[in-house]
């Protein structure tokens, strides 16, 4: 009942109606102590004036026979009796009928017989009943007064016990509501200060501690909360740092092997290699056009099984690839200005998706290989026109040269001719050869200014080929076959050009002296060499066909010297002639040698 008046209040007025009690009792248990101690102090006065009575009592009866002078002991003794402490006691008492008794034996019997009496033994006996009746009231006194004595006892006996229980309930009540949540909630402040949010208060009731408890736990719910999801933050973005480091780490990586000096094939693989590692792209293919050819291009993927052991080979191994039951298809074109250099192919897994950072890092990266290719183009074309201008520039100083020396020797000799008969047979004859020797050699020449003068405009070694087949096919008046076998971008312009003139003048061979009805060129890759083949069916050539027709065949094997190959100029076994020039690509040599792409 009493938890139930005390549990609308706060603690402060629980705490101060405790403190109220108290004082209250304790005023209480004062106040009734001091109201029976006045009682008490008032018969402390009665039985006083009654020892007072019993003593002037014996006093007159000593002063007996009275005289005048023991007047005043009689007025004092009447002043006694009728005092107003004996009568205010006698009344408090209840013993007013004893007092009137003692008045009135006073009045009736003992004052006139002292009064009467000659000597003491006259009144001694009615002396010796008046102090009975004094003893008695006087008894009567002194129960009352340990009666009331008693009762004060009791009541400070009570008073202590109720400050006892009280003091007792005191201190229950602050253990069970002050003193056991205080140390809760200290102990749950301890325990969010160590970053403890599991700690909860169990707080019973409505007052200030029950909410303090429930707000500390609300908070410490929302800080475990707050908490938990900061560190998820941190968590991401620690990642996202660190995966957006790994991305700059392999962009900067990727852009130092793109621009090395190694064969293409070892530039691409490890960014191909790494990107899918980056990435949830799988199968990821690169495709490179040879000039904007979509039907031929080299490709390159990341085979993570396997080992290119041929450095610079042109096809990264294809083996079969456990591929996700459903995948989504994207591409991303290597385009610049315009121009077509390449398509990148990859498998996407569905449900997978590509975060912005990994996008931005295919874009980068498609951008950083879109400029490879151009400048690999680029370089190439340079390499060209760097050869192309060297050999006009030998054609031009051939033809300022020799050529005028030559033509000038011709007119020389056709006007030593021109004299006829006045030169002797022997002069004839001796300029006849001189004629014959020159006219070989204006020949010669220029067809060693033709050669020079071949421009390799078409881009690549297929379309030159193509090119130059068509253009014997309207010479020969026949198809000329091309059966062209070798990747693309496999031979370097600069040695793509040597080849060309090859078969350009074996092809120039066939239309001029072999007869042929049926012609064709063959380019094979066997064994990392390039074979070139360029065959007729025509009359084949004679035992001294080199000498008569010396000089095309010795710029053909210069030529193959200069590729650092092998050429030979043979019979065809169903008839005809086959010239065979085998060499090996100068990116294969680059990796034979070690060449890195450090």
């Amino acid at each position: 009942m009493l938890k139930r008046l005390l549990s609308p209040l706060t603690l402060v007025n629980q705490l101060a109606l405790i403190v109220l009690l108290l004082a209250t009792l304790g005023v209480a248990g004062m106040s009734l102590a001091s109201w029976l101690a006045q009682g008490i102090q008032g018969n402390a006065h009665a039985i006083n004036k009654a020892g007072s009575l019993r003593m002037q009592s014996y006093r007159l009866l000593t002063a007996i026979p009275l005289t005048a002078k023991d007047a005043p002991l009689l007025t004092e003794m009447e002043h006694t009796a009728w005092s107003n402490d004996l009568q205010d006691a006698a009344r408090r008492d209840g013993q007013q009928a004893q007092l009137m008794q003692l008045q009135d034996y006073w009045r009736s019997t003992l004052e006139p017989a002292i009064s009467r009496a000659q000597n003491a033994g006259q009144v001694t006996p009615h002396v010796a009943q008046f102090v009975g009746r004094i003893d008695q009231l006087v008894s009567s006194f002194d129960k009352t007064t340990e009666l009331r004595l008693h009762r004060v006892i009791l009541l400070q006996q009570g008073m202590a016990a109720l400050m006892g229980l009280l003091l007792v309930f005191t201190v229950i009540w602050l253990r069970k509501r002050l003193l056991r949540p205080w140390r809760q909630l200290l102990a749950m402040a301890s325990a969010i200060g160590k970053r403890d949010f599991t700690h909860r208060v169990s707080v019973s009731g409505r007052n200030e501690m029950a909410t303090l408890g429930i707000a500390l736990n609300s908070m410490s719910a929302e800080l475990a909360e707050s908490y938990s999801v900061l560190e998820q933050r941190v968590r991401e973005k620690t990642a996202g740092l660190e995966q957006k480091n790994r991305i700059l780490s392999f962009l900067y990586q990727a852009n130092r092997r793109l621009h090395s000096q190694a064969p293409l094939c070892q530039r691409l693989s490890p960014v191909l290699s790494e990107l899918q590692h980056l990435t949830p792209l799988r199968n990821i293919e690169l495709r490179v056009y040879e000039y904007e050819d979509e039907e031929n291009y080299d490709e390159y993927t990341y085979q993570p099984d396997s080992s290119c052991e041929e450095q610079g080979c042109h096809l990264c191994p294809r083996a079969p690839a456990a591929e996700p039951a459903e995948t989504n298809a994207v591409k991303w074109r290597l385009t610049d200005n315009h121009i077509q250099y390449g398509l990148v192919l990859a498998q996407l897994p569905q449900g997978s998706s590509l975060t912005a950072d990994q996008q931005q890092l295919i874009e980068t990266l498609i951008e950083q290989l879109t400029a490879t290719l151009a400048v690999e183009r680029q370089h190439e074309h340079q390499q060209q026109l760097v050869v192309m201008e060297e050999r006009a520039t030998i054609a031009r100083e051939l033809h300022d040269s020799i050529a005028q020396s030559l033509s000038c020797l011709k007119m020389q000799v056709s006007c030593l001719q021109m004299q006829g008969a006045a030169l002797p047979d022997e002069m004839r004859e001796l300029l006849s050869q001189m004629r014959n020797e020159l006219n070989t050699s204006w020949r010669q020449l220029r067809e060693l200014l033709t050669t020079f003068r071949l421009q390799l405009i078409e881009p690549g070694l297929r379309p030159a080929l193509e090119a130059s087949c068509q253009e014997f096919s309207e010479k020969l008046g026949f198809n000329v076959e091309l059966n062209y076998q070798l990747p693309p971008r496999f031979v370097p312009s600069h040695q793509a050009i040597h080849l060309v003139q090859i078969a350009r003048e074996a092809l120039n061979n066939s239309y001029k002296h072999a007869q042929a009805t049926a012609c064709g060129v063959s380019v094979e890759h066997l064994n990392k060499q390039v074979k070139l083949t360029v065959w007729d069916n025509g009359c084949g050539i004679p035992e001294n066909g080199e000498r008569r027709n010396h000089y095309g065949l010795i710029i053909m094997r210069d030529r193959a010297q200069s590729l650092q190959g092998d050429c030979q100029i043979r019979a065809r076994a169903g008839g005809g002639t086959e010239v065979v020039v085998s060499f090996m690509p100068e990116a294969h040599l680059s990796s034979a040698t070690g060449v890195s792409d450090e």
